[in-house]
């Protein structure tokens, strides 16, 4: 998989994370905290992806650590979305594409 096809699909995750924290501001400490992270964690791979593409061999297998992290936060969302019980829909929609998006991303590096 080329590392920017890895850097779009991470930029979408984080747009998705960042609508999820504009979403969560009145969702309660455990999910808003979750979602916090899950932000964090698409910064992250963000950054590893941009880094790992100024290196000349682009080597995507660097960004696996990275993605399974995001996705595990991610993981951790979704709980924390599930436990909360009712949820904002626009929230919840929003985690669940960036949820989505990392497991398929990480799928998708794991088969690369």
């Amino acid at each position: 998989m080329q590392t920017s096809n890895i850097q779009q699909s991470i930029s979408s995750i984080e747009e998705c994370a960042d609508e999820a924290k504009r979403a969560a501001a009145s969702a309660p400490g455990d999910l808003k905290q979750s979602v916090e992270q899950l932000h964090q964690q698409a910064r992250q791979a963000q950054q590893a992806c941009s880094s790992n593409a100024s290196q000349q061999q682009g080597d995507a297998s660097q960004l696996r650590e990275p993605v399974m992290q995001l996705e595990q936060a991610a993981d951790r969302a979704m709980q924390a979305c599930r436990n909360a019980g009712n949820v904002d829909p626009q929230l919840q929609q929003a985690i669940q594409r960036a949820h989505q998006q990392a497991s398929s991303l990480k799928k998708q590096l794991q088969m690369g």
